[in-house]
């Protein structure tokens, strides 16, 4: 892990991350205020949990084997979110401050997953990516204070069918979502 500044362009070395994950490394999240960054260890495996002083550099172990990843951070409790695999089901985890247990708000049924979660920052709603089995992907927001009573119901914002909606993030002002997806095109192009 790095902090880059964005003036200089000078890096400056945070963290080595123990069992890296392929494409991402590890999952991330990030307490603006407090100068906290949240990252996942151990990612092939059964991943942990840590929290990083980014001033200090001094980082420490939360919760061990908790096989979470897929972090975000919710500025208006301060409570860290995630996702959590285990046997083929995803299930979304709450994890209050000090972050050293995590709580199940809801398992998705066999078939469906959730990745790259977003929390808005007045704290309300998550976006998320969602694939079906079938291959079907799309763009979904939850509504937190609905989830939380036990009322499991998302919108559609986008279907993206057989592509990646990917590191979609709310705006400073949570009115929008910016993010990317990867478009794959089955007809055979043409030179020019």
């Amino acid at each position: 892990l790095a902090a880059l500044d964005m003036d200089s362009g000078s890096l400056r070395k945070l963290r080595d991350v123990k069992g890296p994950s392929l494409y991402s490394v590890c999952s991330l999240a990030y307490d603006e205020e407090r100068g906290v960054l949240f990252y996942t260890s151990d990612n092939n495996a059964w991943r942990d949990l840590h929290r990083l002083d980014v001033d200090s550099g001094r980082s420490r172990r939360l919760i061990k084997d908790g096989r979470i990843g897929d972090l975000a951070f919710n500025r208006a409790d301060r409570s860290l979110w995630g996702v959590r695999h285990y046997n083929g089901i995803s299930t979304i985890v709450r994890i209050a401050a000090p972050y050293r247990e995590w709580k199940q708000v809801y398992s998705w049924p066999y078939g469906k997953d959730i990745y790259d979660i977003a929390i808005s920052p007045d704290g309300g709603w998550m976006a998320a990516a969602l694939t079906e089995v079938s291959g079907r992907q799309s763009l979904i927001r939850i509504d937190l204070a609905k989830l939380a009573g036990g009322e499991v119901a998302y919108e559609t914002l986008s279907d993206f069918e057989n592509s990646s909606p990917a590191g979609f993030v709310f705006s400073r002002d949570g009115q929008s979502l910016f993010g990317l997806s990867l478009i794959h095109i089955s007809e055979p192009t043409r030179p020019y």
